[in-house]
């Protein structure tokens, strides 16, 4: 059946919707109460046209909102609310960069990490201290303390520091405060375990799958890291297990080396009784920009690896193998639960500026972990204010900055053109951050921008795979895990 979707006429019952020709078959609706509906080529053409009592899904429209019914303007309006939640919270995540020295030097790196002899590069404890007050100050009752690249452990006394003095400060002023620690494991010791795990700091690593991959990204001093990282990885969940916490994340960068080996990638995370895997994209920051040539691949390619890696871990799965693909998670997080999963990342408008932040090894405040990147690599556009004695002054800088205020228009996806109209809107966002550094605005056209297409090849798949009873039992699973 051919429809002329040009010819939709408005409806007094139809709440705004956006849609899409899914396949040969179906049409995709979502609506901004992030929910969404399968319809027929019939149904869609009864749908637009107003035949709604002829609809097979007349009732379940009407609870997903896409039929006004009496109550349907409070419901939506809860449900927006709930979905949007975050809008009313400050910066949460707070990311600390203690050292810019490290012990590996990773092809990748998207740091441009520095030396081990160069403690010019180390925060100090009066620097630590005020970061900590301005954290404090800010006005979410809820905080996460991340410690970032370089190698956190280089510093482990300024980590220690800041641990013990932040948690002095949230129990006085009634915050909840978590910390994370994200390491390469390599100079963890027995000593340290304990008082990271005493101190509730928990820990997360980097490994880019079996042991060829690994030691071709990520290349340590010593030569050789994934016997050593995989030691430790394996001792920090044994003892995370002991204290009945989270199982670790292990994080993966995706080079053009990586592609062919999917397989043995996430073999080598099972083998090790990961739970999950992280598949993230290549970004242009640090010595990686120096070398995409070799590291780099199109859209094209990643997306042929998301799908071949997706298919292995549901067989895997199957077979009762019990691993999950972390992206996909989050978006399923997205797509069914009431309220977003506050994944920094996939937000509108995203995390950059007012509800993630990252301070320097030097008390420079910049707008995120990328746009400090960009600071290494001689840009400080995203630079956002400087930590000083005073935390009301501190505070007030960053959320005056005009940095905050371009941050939060640019991402906002209401009213950008393409991003606005689309039927992934809900579950979308955009990282102004990578579209500066590719080309050089904000304001990247959506046919354009390479990590919209990396959004949109996921959410494809995502859809596609909950129209198999198999796939989407697996897939529903792993919103509870």
């Amino acid at each position: 059946m051919h429809i002329d979707t040009t010819k939709i006429t408005p409806h007094s019952d139809l709440w705004y919707f956006r849609f899409k020709k899914f396949n040969a078959e179906k049409y995709l609706i979502t609506n901004d109460a992030w929910k969404f509906h399968f319809l027929s080529m019939s149904d869609f053409h009864n749908f637009i046209s107003g035949n709604h009592t002829e609809l097979d899904s007349y009732n379940e429209l009407i609870s997903k909102g896409f039929i006004k019914k009496s109550n349907y303007l409070e419901k939506m309006t809860w449900s927006v609310a709930q979905k949007n939640h975050f809008v009313w919270v400050g910066p949460t995540l707070h990311m600390i960069v203690v050292t810019l020295r490290c012990n590996h030097k990773c092809r990748y790196c998207h740091a441009a990490v520095a030396p081990m002899t160069a403690k010019e590069f180390d925060m100090t404890k009066e620097t630590a201290k005020k970061v900590v007050d301005a954290i404090m100050y800010t006005n979410s009752p809820s905080l996460t303390i991340e410690f970032q690249w370089g190698e956190a452990l280089v510093n482990y006394e300024v980590v220690q520091y800041i641990v013990e003095y932040a948690s002095s400060r949230a129990m006085h002023l009634q915050k909840d405060l978590r910390f994370s620690l994200v390491s390469n494991l390599t100079l963890m010791t027995e000593e340290k375990l304990k008082w990271l795990f005493d101190n509730n700091v928990d820990i997360c690593s980097s490994l880019d799958g079996d042991k060829i991959s690994h030691n071709a990204n990520r290349t340590g001093f010593q030569g050789d890291s994934f016997d050593t990282v995989t030691y430790w990885l394996k001792r920090v969940d044994e003892e995370k297990q002991k204290r009945w916490l989270w199982k670790i994340w292990a994080l993966l960068t995706v080079t053009k080396q990586t592609l062919p080996r999917y397989k043995e990638i996430i073999d080598s995370y099972i083998n090790l009784w990961l739970d999950g895997i992280f598949l993230r994209w290549l970004n242009p920051y640090g010595f990686a920009a120096s070398d995409m040539e070799t590291l780099a691949y199109d859209p094209d390619d990643w997306e042929n690896f998301y799908k071949e890696s997706l298919d292995y871990i549901l067989e895997l799965n199957k077979k009762w193998t019990p691993f999950k693909e972390n992206i996909t998670s989050i978006y399923l997080q997205k797509i069914f639960n009431a309220m977003d999963p506050s994944f920094m990342d996939i937000r509108s408008p995203s995390g950059i500026a007012i509800w993630w932040v990252a301070y320097n090894f030097d008390g420079k405040i910049y707008a995120s972990d990328e746009s400090r990147m960009l600071g290494r690599m001689w840009d400080d556009t995203f630079f956002m204010a400087e930590v000083t004695q005073s935390w009301s002054e501190t505070y007030k800088n960053m959320m005056n900055s005009e940095i905050l205020k371009i941050a939060v228009q640019a991402s906002t996806l209401d009213g950008l053109p393409g991003y606005n109209d689309h039927v992934y809107k809900p579950y979308l966002w955009v990282d102004i951050i990578h579209n500066y550094k590719m080309s050089g605005s904000l304001y990247v056209p959506l046919v354009k921008d390479d990590k919209m297409k990396l959004q949109i090849a996921i959410l494809d798949t995502i859809f596609e795979k909950l129209q198999n009873p198999d796939d989407a039992k697996i897939l529903m699973s792993w919103i509870g895990r």
